[in-house]
């Protein structure tokens, strides 16, 4: 029963998906790849189309592609996590992100219709623009942007809020670690070369219209487990809050409700859904009574 229930909530969300939000499709899939959808969880698939919310993920891939309706390519490298469409809140570009980096590797070229608002989100530096190719990478503390091929526009976020816009010139270089303050060359030092993934070095045919008149099924892989989306339930907090309606039915489960208990530093948008006890408004308090002594005269209302 679980898994049929599974199975509908995976073939029917890309249909429940509003008509305005970009579409997207994956066009390569080389090696193990991971779809969260919902509350379940799915193989990634060649041909697969994605629904606004949907998060992928490799943990043992060297290449994922996907193709967006407007022309835009986004490469993922492997250990990446990435959610598509994702829900945001702040400005009203960042609101229309076509995509939020949470960790790992993406590389982005330019299709003919650029879009609008920011093309890519992370947690501490936002794209807004690019001309034609640039890959960003998200490393623990570590942060890279190559302006491989254009101009590249972005904003430096630190605590959830943005910087002044600033671009990169085609073939320039920006790193940063931690709180250190970044470093811009005119090109990408060996050791970042050597760091990035291999198929983001070859040039690949665009494959969407193979799989324009098909749709693939996701293959089911179970429900979700909280170890498959803590990162996620961490994240940054204008990001956090989506999950929790999310992903609220996940809590019933008792593990998972553990899990969230104990973090709940990490995440307090949790903290209303599972302790609504300490929400609720607080009884009115009676007027404090005032005292009566026997020997105390009576008020001149009851002598009369």
């Amino acid at each position: 029963m679980m898994r049929r229930l599974l199975t509908f909530w995976l073939l029917c969300l890309p249909l429940l998906a509003g008509a305005a939000a970009p579409a997207g499709v994956v066009t390569i899939v080389d090696g193990e790849a991971v779809l969260l959808r919902g509350v379940a969880k799915a193989a990634l698939a060649e041909g697969l189309r994605l629904a606004p919310g949907d998060i992928v993920e490799t943990p043992a891939a060297r290449l994922v592609r996907i193709e967006l309706d407007d022309g835009l390519v986004v490469d993922l490298g492997p250990e990446t996590r990435l959610q598509f469409v994702p829900r945001l809140t702040g400005d009203a570009a960042r609101r229309m992100a076509r995509l939020y980096l949470l960790q790992g590797w993406v590389k982005l070229t330019a299709g003919a219709k650029p879009g609008e608002g920011t093309v890519l989100a992370s947690p501490t530096l936002d794209i807004a623009g690019f001309k034609r190719s640039a890959v960003l990478a998200v490393l623990g503390d570590e942060q890279f942007l190559f302006a491989e091929s254009g101009e590249v526009t972005f904003l430096e976020r630190s605590e959830g809020r943005a910087g002044p816009s600033q671009t990169l010139r085609s073939g320039e270089f920006r790193s940063r670690t931690g709180t250190d303050k970044a470093s811009v060359a005119a090109r990408p030092g060996p050791a970042f070369v050597q760091r990035v993934p291999r198929p983001f070095l070859d040039t690949l045919p665009l494959r969407s219209k193979q799989f324009a008149a098909r749709e693939v099924p996701a293959k089911p892989l179970g429900p979700i487990v909280y170890d498959d989306v803590q990162a996620w339930i961490d994240a940054e907090r204008a990001l956090r809050g989506g999950f929790v309606l999310r992903w609220r039915l996940l809590a019933r489960q008792s593990e998972f409700r553990r899990r969230l208990q104990e973090g709940m530093a990490a995440h307090p948008e949790w903290d209303r859904l599972l302790n609504p006890e300490k929400y609720l408004p607080k009884p009115a308090s009676a007027p404090p009574s005032r005292p009566v002594s026997l020997f105390s005269p009576a008020p001149i209302a009851e002598i009369r």
